[in-house]
């Protein structure tokens, strides 16, 4: 009879640890399970807007975490953080703008990185009867309209610009000019039928519907595209990894497919 009691007791006593187990193991599921997604906002140059969706997307996998993007021209993207915008990252298309924000204190300076170097050419609809493939051809009078970003604060219609000048066309082409917001802007007035050729960014070329002709480097002024954390952000650690990841073996790998010159 006392043998059959303990081993009652003893049956009853693994039946509570092991609910106590499983109890704890729970909690600790449904601990992780509600702790929330990190989240990093990064303002990025439109030239980007090809590879970094897909770099977004794989540093998302690779660190389980929500990349938002914020695509525009560095100059308006760089007053926005002047003036408090919250951003965590910012990837800019031109290195003497993110200087300007070291200089002034609004970005964590050792993160500052040159990641890679953009491209600029001469651009027409696969399917209009136009040629456009060097800066000469920019004089045909069929063409009436030319669209480059707005120099003023998008590097690369700075270097379609500065293509333009050295060429020696500048002056009689400009009221031909029309103007884009930034790259992926000046790409849609193309794409819409408001301009017959224009200077867009290798990076958002798509061979289905483009015809592109690389302009010489040596025109313009390199396009050194430079990245960093932005100061005060809640989430250094995780935005440092972003830019980290952009100059990682894979990182590089994307950004190349995307006509970039990448560094090491």
């Amino acid at each position: 009879m006392k043998k059959n009691m303990i081993l009652v007791l003893l049956v009853l006593v693994l039946a509570v640890l092991s609910g106590c187990r499983a109890s704890q193991t729970t909690d600790s599921k449904d601990n992780s399970a509600s702790e929330p997604q990190k989240a990093l906002t990064v303002a990025a140059a439109s030239d980007l807007t090809k590879a970094f969706t897909e770099v977004g997307a794989a540093f998302e996998e690779a660190n389980n975490c929500k990349v938002t993007f914020s695509f525009g021209s560095t100059g308006t993207l760089s007053e926005q953080i002047v003036n408090g915008a919250p951003f965590d990252v910012f990837a800019s298309a031109s290195q003497t703008v993110m200087d300007d924000l070291d200089s002034k204190a609004f970005i964590v300076s050792e993160t500052k990185q040159l990641y890679a170097l953009g491209r600029i050419g001469l651009v027409t609809m696969k399917n209009s009867l136009i040629e456009a493939k060097t800066m000469e051809d920019l004089l045909n009078p069929e063409i009436k309209k030319i669209a480059i970003a707005n120099p003023d604060h998008a590097p690369y219609g700075l270097a379609a610009k500065q293509a333009l000048t050295t060429a020696g066309l500048w002056e009689t082409l400009e009221p031909k000019l029309v103007y884009g917001n930034n790259i992926s802007d000046t790409l849609s007035l193309i794409t819409t039928g408001n301009a017959d050729t224009g200077f867009v960014a290798l990076s958002l070329y798509d061979q289905a519907t483009l015809n592109f002709s690389l302009i010489d480097a040596k025109m313009h002024n390199p396009l050194k595209q430079s990245m960093a954390v932005i100061k005060g952000t809640k989430e250094e650690e995780l935005g440092k990894k972003f830019v980290e990841y952009v100059n990682s073996e894979q990182g590089r790998e994307i950004m190349s497919r995307y006509g970039f010159v990448t560094t090491e």
